[in-house]
């Protein structure tokens, strides 16, 4: 059951809370790209050299923060999936093991658990696995460096199918819990009449 009801965020809190590590990586990356045009004056250089080493050159300098933004959109769709399964079956540690593997999984997991009341149940669930606030590195590349090589990889970390969340979560949050007590009393009677 769902302690202290539900605690619904705008689109934009909710994003940046989910990946601030991600956000900051970006932000950081666009002011190093801009200090290494500034200090070594590629600026006057792309409209000049050479025009197949300048796209390279350009391609290898912009493409890089687009990744973390990839990311953050993937752990959005993460956050979506977790918040709906943990409102619909209450918390289960099956629900977030799946999600634990990486901090920013593991982030996007505490915004979807903090709003819905099993922040302290989630924290305690990562700290039994061995997490604390230093793990960012996710496990795989501790494990298994040649990973990043793999389709699986890039699929799961950058491009994460969109989740249709299945419960709206902007209704009236009563209504909410009305809904969902409906819903497991549906089931109940279900399982009463196969029984």
């Amino acid at each position: 059951m769902i302690e202290g009801g539900i605690n619904h965020r705008p689109f934009i809190v909710t994003y940046y809370r989910l990946g601030y590590l991600l956000h900051f990586m970006t932000i950081a990356e666009v002011l190093l790209i801009v200090a290494f045009f500034k200090q070594f004056h590629l600026l006057a250089w792309a409209q000049e050299g050479n025009p197949f080493i300048r796209w390279i050159l350009l391609f290898c300098l912009v493409f890089p923060p687009i990744f973390p933004q990839c990311d953050a959109r993937s752990r959005y769709q993460n956050y979506k999936q977790v918040k709906d399964h943990l409102f619909l079956y209450g918390f289960q540690s099956r629900i977030i093991k799946p999600f634990s593997h990486s901090r920013c999984q593991r982030d996007a997991v505490l915004a979807a658990a903090e709003e819905l009341g099993y922040k302290t149940e989630c924290k305690n669930y990562f700290k039994t696995q061995g997490y604390k606030w230093h793990h960012l590195m996710p496990d795989f590349l501790v494990k298994n460096p040649q990973f990043l090589f793999n389709k699986q990889f890039w699929l799961s970390t950058f491009f994460v199918k969109t989740y249709k969340s299945k419960v709206d979560f902007s209704k009236n949050h009563q209504l909410l819990r009305n809904e969902k007590k409906e819903s497991s009393l549906f089931e109940t009677d279900q399982l009463k009449q196969a029984i």
